[in-house]
């Protein structure tokens, strides 16, 4: 017995039964496309690269610019202390003030420490007044203590007023110096430093009443000198 063949109708074409025709399309791969793990291992490798070279390359610029391998240390700003610059005149009494010109080599001795209850111009301890006054003598003057009529006997020495402030005081100079103007009796040489008004006999000569003008100059002299040393050093510091 021979076996069956079956045609599938056209001329002269058989066709086992099993027998299966290819189709005109493709499956597609199961699972996606496949990616390329190799490429992007290497771009990670690239990347890393220029990073650790572009650190290299910052790490010797810096060595250039700085000098060495050191995280740049900001220099302090040189402070000036305010003791080092503070007026040596600031504090005293007017007694202590004496005793500072008695040292530097006046000629004077203290006679009176006024208080509120004998002031002769009722202006210490008021406001835009003295807080401390005396009086003094200078033999120089020649002037004896029993000729002395005024209640403020500057006539045979002078008197020494510190204020609070220098301003207090430079009114204070002025208001001296408006009423020796108005009249020749009254007339006095009257010096100012700071908080403190020293005022000097017009019988001393003008190079003897000078010299306590000098003198307490020379008493604040160490204020400014201390000031200017400061501040020379904190110029030299800011330029290195």
């Amino acid at each position: 017995m021979s076996g069956k063949r079956y045609g599938d109708g056209s001329a002269g074409g058989e066709r086992r039964l099993g027998d299966r025709r290819p189709s005109g399309r493709r499956r597609a791969p199961v699972g996606g496309p496949r990616r390329d793990r190799g490429s992007n291992g290497s771009l990670a490798a690239f990347l890393l690269g220029v990073a650790v070279v572009a650190g290299l390359i910052g790490f010797t610029l810096n060595r250039m610019t700085t000098g060495n391998d050191e995280a740049p240390v900001a220099s302090a700003t040189p402070s000036v202390s305010h003791s080092a610059t503070a007026d040596p005149l600031a504090g005293l009494t007017a007694e202590q003030v004496a005793i500072r010109l008695l040292d530097a080599k006046v000629p004077l001795r203290t006679t009176v420490v006024y208080d509120a209850s004998n002031d002769p111009n009722q202006l210490l301890g008021k406001p835009g007044g003295y807080t401390s006054k005396i009086a003094f003598v200078d033999t120089r003057t020649h002037v004896s203590p029993a000729s002395v009529t005024t209640k403020d006997p500057v006539a045979q020495g002078g008197s020494i007023e510190v204020f609070a402030d220098p301003a207090a005081a430079s009114s204070r100079v002025q208001q001296l110096r408006a009423v020796s103007s108005s009249s020749q009796l009254l007339q006095e040489f009257d010096y100012q430093q700071g908080g403190v008004v020293v005022r000097v006999s017009k019988y001393l000569s003008e190079a003897q009443a000078k010299g306590y003008q000098d003198a307490l100059a020379a008493l604040a002299a160490p204020a400014a000198s201390a000031s200017a040393s400061a501040s020379a050093s904190a110029s030299a510091s800011a330029q290195t």
